[in-house]
């Protein structure tokens, strides 16, 4: 009897090898191994400067490679660029609009050229939550209101793979919630991929599933947000009135900070337990006992060496 074993082929919308690109002798991108998986929404962090509109444009054919491949769809872009961008949308930069026509009309400009039905119009207009201003003059828009039009745009050909640049960046705290939720609804409630691009760890943070976070150039970290939390574990602080003792007592690893507080690394809390019954029998007094975490941001600093600020 022949045992059969079924495999599940994990499926990748683009994965480049090796990806450079040189302007003036300078590596503005170099040696990037991006693995953007079907149905997931791939947050690409980086400083500003640090590559990633550059690394877009050269998925999206604007800019050529000086070295490696790209692939999407499992095709080489070179190769299959028309058979590739008709499955792809895109929004770089600032959408580009006519002021004077409405939203609806704006959209059939490229409905022509794209030859599809028209009822598709309604559809991603529908999605964006746009429906109800269809009949408006873009120029009377919100800037909210323009990104959310610009993305419904580039979902007009029902792409299965959306690419967004910064399409937060200038917004104010309610368009960037409306940006944000439209593109998590994207995967589960159409099947579209999205590599949307970002230099706030705060908001990829409520919007990706995979992370790849970019620094002059090059690839410094790609995995789940999880898998970043578990690079900074917690620790554990005991506030105490000799802190310079206790932290001899405990065999702290960790300086005494200035409010003297005396930290270990994470513990168990059976362990926090023991460890608080061992300093007070030995008389010192401990005022309270807290757990740190590091920030997202100072996690993103770490592993970009510091080189921006959120």
């Amino acid at each position: 009897m022949i045992n059969l074993e079924v495999r599940c082929v994990e499926k990748f919308m683009i994965q480049t090898k090796g990806l450079t690109k040189t302007f003036k002798k300078k590596k503005v991108v170099e040696n990037l191994d991006l693995q953007i998986k079907e149905g997931e929404i791939y947050g690409f962090l980086g400083p500003n400067g640090a590559g990633k509109s550059t690394t877009i444009r050269m998925l999206l054919g604007l800019a050529r490679p000086s070295s490696g491949t790209i692939e999407m769809f499992g095709k080489n872009l070179q190769d299959n660029k028309s058979f590739i961008l008709k499955k792809t949308g895109s929004l770089v930069e600032s959408p580009s609009y006519y002021g004077h026509l409405t939203a609806y009309e704006n959209l059939e400009v490229l409905r022509r050229l794209l030859e599809i039905p028209k009822s598709r119009i309604d559809e991603v207009l529908s999605i964006v939550r746009l429906n109800r201003e269809a009949k408006r003059p873009v120029k009377g828009f919100s800037l909210g209101m323009k990104q959310r039009l610009g993305i419904a745009a580039a979902m007009l050909g029902n792409p299965e793979l959306l690419i967004l640049d910064e399409p937060t960046n200038g917004l104010d705290p309610s368009g960037i919630h409306e940006i944000r939720e439209l593109i998590r609804s994207l995967p589960k409630e159409h099947g579209t991929t999205v590599l949307v691009s970002s230099h706030l760890l705060s908001e990829i943070d409520l919007m990706a599933t995979q992370l790849g976070i970019i620094a002059k150039g090059q690839l410094v970290f790609q995995n789940s947000i999880e898998e970043i939390r578990k690079k900074s574990m917690s620790r554990i602080g005991f506030h105490v009135n000799n802190p310079v003792e206790v932290k001899t007592l405990i065999n702290s690893s960790h300086a005494v900070n200035e409010e003297g507080i005396v930290y270990v690394d994470y513990l168990a809390d059976a362990k926090v337990a023991a460890m608080i019954d061992v300093i007070v029998s030995h008389k010192y007094e401990i005022y309270r006992v807290q757990e740190e975490k590091k920030s997202l941001e100072e996690i993103f600093l770490t592993i970009t060496n510091g080189e921006a600020s959120l």
